[in-house]
């Protein structure tokens, strides 16, 4: 029964992610979120190290819900970013290269994960990976998303090499 209930609550922080992501945008900034959503929830992964057999399972279905919820704010925020700036002519590749970088690099993470975890063990393996996602937040910290409020309104195309008139974004 707890073990129903604690998956629960992980989907449900994607779940609250969706439903505040908006909200989360224009509160601190659409560049802002895309660094600051992992920023407030990828530390809390490491509290799945503390989780043992039994009740304190909540303590890690806490630290994967809240990774859901800020996974999920900052990626709302970071398609509406790259939708925003790519002409409609490269949706289809923006997407597809976004993809294939994601999801390649959660094949990556799983084979590093295995290593490391048969070399440091399951709990230290958790904490260097709630470091690692934490850490991942720097190139955007460092790019000009730092102090971003608002997405650009229309496309520059002297700016991302397309020869088409600007237009507006919806």
């Amino acid at each position: 029964m707890w073990r129903t209930s604690a998956i629960c609550r992980i989907w449900s922080g994607a779940l609250l992610g969706a439903l505040l992501a908006a909200r989360a945008a224009r509160w601190v900034g659409q560049g802002r979120v895309i660094w600051l959503a992992p920023l407030a929830t990828c530390p809390l992964t490491g509290l799945m190290a503390l989780a043992r057999p039994g009740w304190s399972v909540w303590v890690a279905a806490l630290g994967l819900a809240a990774l859901s919820l800020g996974g999920v704010v900052r990626m709302v925020a970071q398609a509406s970013f790259q939708q925003a700036l790519t002409p409609d002519r490269l949706m289809g590749r923006m997407s597809a290269t976004a993809r294939f970088v994601s999801w390649g690099g959660l094949a990556l993470g799983g084979v590093i994960g295995g290593a490391v975890g048969s070399v440091l063990g399951a709990r230290l393996t958790l904490c260097v990976g709630a470091a690692g996602m934490t850490l991942s937040l720097l190139p955007a910290l460092l790019s000009p998303l730092r102090t971003l409020r608002e997405l650009p309104r229309t496309q520059d195309p002297v700016r991302i090499g397309d020869r088409s008139p600007a237009r507006p974004t919806p």
